[in-house]
């Protein structure tokens, strides 16, 4: 099917703008096959380009998964296989809007401390505090089925088994003893689960196929 029809089509199909929680995506063109030798037919890529007016917050893979949706569901009228290409443009692919943002800083600024325990009964347990205040989130790396968002903290002081310490002591300790040896999401349970609780209020950060990681970084 010549490419400018199966365009027309689609526009039929799905509207010259898809309106996706607030975020306008709208048809540009049918690029050019794609060949895979996994498959026997070619696969034609809907292109899009993104406006966001509303400001909304997103990830760009649910984005593309829920476009990837409707564009499924016109394959099946026209026997052909498809598949999206968002054009991104100057856009981030991982945004987060103001009002997203300061409702995570706010869980972030609820954690004054940070608690562990590190040695074994042979040797003896240390246990240490390290007071904390944010001071800001920065949004760290990302790929097809996760992201990262730091905590960005100046650490204030720090307690062993009750004593001051050198607050560079402590998170030297956390860092090279403690965390290696808990599991990836260990802060975003123990400390941060509260910004689940905010992501999961926006469709566009929030899908179970994608994993979500708060951390805490220390500025010394």
């Amino acid at each position: 099917m010549e490419q400018e029809k199966l365009f027309k089509l689609f526009k039929r199909f799905a509207g010259d703008i898809i309106d996706l929680h607030g975020l306008k995506c709208i048809p540009v063109r049918v690029g050019e096959e794609i060949i895979s030798k996994r498959h026997i037919k070619p696969y034609y890529p809907i292109e899009f380009k993104i406006e966001n007016p509303n400001d909304v917050s997103y990830f760009h893979p649910i984005l593309e998964d829920d476009l990837l949706d409707i564009v499924m569901e016109f394959e099946d009228y026209v026997s052909l296989k498809l598949t999206t290409k968002v054009l991104w443009d100057e856009l981030p692919e991982f945004y987060l809007n103001d009002k997203t943002k300061n409702q995570i800083q706010k869980v972030f600024d609820s954690v004054r401390e940070i608690k562990f325990t590190t040695g074994t009964p042979f040797v003896g347990y240390r246990r240490y505090v390290i007071n904390i205040e944010s001071v800001g989130l920065k949004t760290k790396h990302f790929d097809q089925d996760s992201y990262y968002i730091d905590n960005t903290v100046v650490p204030l002081s720090a307690t062993k088994n009750g004593e001051n310490v050198d607050v560079n002591e402590a998170i030297n300790e956390y860092i090279d003893e403690f965390l290696p040896h808990v599991e990836t999401y260990y802060e975003s349970e123990e400390y941060y689960r509260g910004v689940d609780q905010v992501i999961s209020q926006y469709p566009l950060l929030n899908a179970d196929y994608v994993a979500t990681y708060y951390e805490t970084k220390f500025i010394r």
